[in-house]
């Protein structure tokens, strides 16, 4: 027969020995806090990855998106500009205007007129050549560097076009999406010029 101090010796003994052997379900705060710590630290690091994805991915999408804007609107100058009539076909030439008459698919007279007014560059056919009157060709487009100008013979750059000495004509159209800014330059020859 085992005595009360035995006993109680014993059931101590026994409470001890369920703690160490985990005989019972669960977990203990201990195990619970470092687990969540754990996940943190998993999850801290699997979101700033992802979050360098996702900016990644949208500065490119901004950067597409005013390259196809910008890239449209200069091939639709180019390719009219480049079929003006001649030299006294031009009715306005500044930096941020450019009318003029050229010759459509059919042989027939078409007053085309490129203006800029901020932040759109417009297009218009066939009314009279005032800036800002037109469709919009593209949007978000930055004032302080969009400009025609106009090479002279002798290579050198002016803002106004000249009937007699102007050869090229060079266009500059910077566009700017969420920050993300797309500038493209080119020179169109004329043909008749």
């Amino acid at each position: 027969m085992i005595h009360d101090k035995e006993k109680t010796k014993l059931g101590i003994v026994h409470r001890a020995s369920c703690i160490m052997h985990r005989d019972n379900k669960g977990i203990t705060l201990i195990e619970m806090v470092l687990g969540m710590v754990l996940i943190g630290i998993v999850a801290l690091v699997v979101a700033n990855a992802l979050s360098t994805g996702i900016t990644g991915f949208f500065v490119v999408d901004n950067r597409k998106e005013a390259l196809d804007q910008t890239r449209v609107a200069m091939d639709r100058m180019t390719k009219e500009i480049r079929n003006l009539k001649n030299s006294a076909s031009v009715t306005t030439g500044s930096a941020t205007q450019f009318c003029f008459t050229m010759l459509d698919g059919t042989n027939n007279n078409v007053l085309v007129n490129y203006s800029y007014v901020d932040p759109n560059i417009r297009r218009e056919e066939g009314g009279a050549c005032v800036a800002g009157n037109g469709q919009t060709l593209a949007t978000n487009i930055a004032a302080a560097t969009f400009s025609f100008a106009y090479i002279q013979a002798n290579g050198t750059e002016g803002s106004t076009f000249s009937s007699v000495t102007t050869k090229r004509i060079k266009i500059v159209i910077p566009c700017t999406i969420s920050s993300e800014t797309v500038t493209l330059e080119t020179e169109v020859w004329p043909r008749n010029l």
